[in-house]
């Protein structure tokens, strides 16, 4: 096999790099974390550590749910995950996006300020995490109070309430924004629309927030003003879905091919 994919069938972009790299003339599959973790073992010999296969990798694992469901699977996936963990920190070959000795998500966060802050991104922005629906103290201005479900990840504008129980995490955000998804791969980085932004410098912007956040691979949502002046960050995506690529994948998918594959 000559890459693996861990992630999820039923991720489009998964499915989508995997019939990339078929048509290409490569093997790769798609595992789920203990599949993945199954395949590997990993040595020492002469003092040098050594992964078995030495093959590249994508990962595509979402943080699991804040909400423990089993004790016993919630057990089995942490070893599959510490497995695979090590495995693809030590692995030679590349890996999208690798981990670190102090995380597999990088330096990402349940928290949106937090992972701008960590991206080195002047965040000033009210960010509110609660048991409870805690609604704005103060209204401002072009800005509505948007509330998600911590567990079912549905996201509405206060005063409705999202499907769920809760926890609940409250931001400000622009009632009518305009949007702009810059993906980077390692020291690339497309805009996703033509309009004329080069002023704002968003590539290279959204390129050392990337590193700074120790990922290789991610989109980045900014929210642009209206006079098309500034740029606020408006979500770090270290999993970006098809739908998020899609206006890039012309450009991206040779790119992808060659940081697998060198």
């Amino acid at each position: 096999m000559d890459l693996i994919i861990v992630g999820d069938r039923s991720d489009r972009f998964s499915t989508e790099v995997l019939d990339l790299v078929q048509q290409a003339g490569y093997t790769a599959d798609i595992f789920d974390v203990c599949d993945a973790a199954r395949l590997f073992s990993i040595g020492m010999e002469d003092g040098q550590v050594f992964v078995t296969p030495d093959i590249p990798i994508l990962l595509r694992i979402q943080p699991p749910s804040t909400i423990r469901s089993s004790f016993d699977d919630s057990f089995i996936y942490g070893e599959c995950l510490s497995t695979l963990w090590a495995a693809a920190t030590l692995n030679k070959s590349p890996v999208i996006n690798r981990p670190t000795p102090h995380s597999i998500w990088g330096k990402t966060s349940y928290s949106s300020v937090l992972t701008a802050v960590r991206a080195g991104y002047p965040e000033n922005d009210i960010e509110i995490f609660s048991s409870q629906i805690l609604p704005p103290h103060t209204p401002q201005v072009n800005k509505q109070w948007y509330v998600q479900d911590l567990v079912t990840y549905n996201t509405t504008a206060y005063p409705n309430i999202p499907q769920g129980a809760g926890p609940y995490r409250g931001r400000w955000a622009d009632i009518d924004p305009g949007y702009e998804i810059v993906v980077v791969l390692e020291d690339q980085a497309w805009r996703s629309t033509n309009v004329p932004l080069e002023h704002l410098a968003l590539e290279q912007q959204s390129i050392n927030l990337i590193r700074n956040l120790d990922l290789t691979f991610a989109a980045i949502t900014w929210s642009i003003s209206e006079n098309l002046e500034t740029a606020t960050i408006a979500r770090i995506d270290s999993f970006p879905l098809m739908e998020q690529i899609q206006f890039v994948w012309p450009v991206f998918a040779p790119a992808l091919l060659e940081v697998l594959f060198p």
